[in-house]
């Protein structure tokens, strides 16, 4: 007897509960975080509540990547798959305004459409994008290059768009230019992380989705929360 997968409105539901569990223990180790301040001034506590501390910030980690993919796949592109280890490096990135561009190939082979670079072939992993977009390092200007969950190359450099109203209007600059200009020509998925702003917009398929980060998606969940 085969076993099938269930709907997709299933499993959205799964999903929705999956994440309203999570919210609900990381809501409850805060409140009592809150509860025990007083006890801080007692130097003995200080060790496990340094530990709760660090589990609580892995636990918002990993709630931000669930709602960061599933930002992607429900709003923008149910075919996009983004590896967890590249949206915490692009979340870390964010948070330090350190710039970046991440390229991803689809169906379309984009070798011819990429100019330099250096090559990685490496495993994708949070501590080697963030090394690789290090302001100053010999890379960060560049895009890096990611086939098959490897990255193949960094510091390439990518066709550029005409420079459309959006980004002006916008102040964006040049790496969402390029991000723009390779959407256009071929299917891959682009990441721009904005050195100015902090932002994480994207790029696919002609279109720039500005500010897609995590800040902005929890800010809209609790805005539609406050009007219920």
């Amino acid at each position: 007897m085969t076993v099938m997968d269930p709907p997709d409105n299933e499993n959205k539901l799964i999903e929705e509960e999956e994440f309203k569990e999570k919210l609900e223990e990381l809501k409850r180790r805060i409140i009592h975080l809150y509860e025990i301040i007083p006890s801080l001034k007692q130097c003995s506590h200080l060790s496990d509540h340094l530990q709760e501390v660090f589990e609580l910030r892995e636990g918002l980690n990993q709630l931000e990547l669930g709602f960061l993919q599933t930002h992607f796949r429900c709003c923008i592109d149910p075919g996009i798959k983004i590896p967890g280890e590249v949206i915490l490096s692009v979340s870390k990135l964010s948070a330090k305004r350190h710039g970046a561009i991440i390229v991803f190939e689809q169906e379309d082979n984009v070798d011819d459409f990429l100019q330099g670079g250096v090559i990685i072939d490496a495993v994708v992993s949070a501590p080697l994008l963030e090394g690789i977009f290090y302001p100053g390092s010999q890379l960060h200007d560049g895009a890096v290059f990611i086939r098959n969950k490897r990255v193949i190359k960094a510091g390439c450099l990518l066709p550029f768009a005409p420079t459309p109203s959006e980004l002006e209007a916008l102040n964006l600059g040049t790496r969402h230019q390029a991000a723009l200009g390779l959407s256009q020509v071929s299917d891959a998925l682009v990441i721009v992380v904005s050195e100015e702003k902090g932002w994480i917009s994207l790029a696919l398929q002609g279109r720039l989705y500005p500010n897609i980060g995590t800040s902005a998606l929890l800010q809209k969940l609790g805005n539609r929360k406050n009007k219920v």
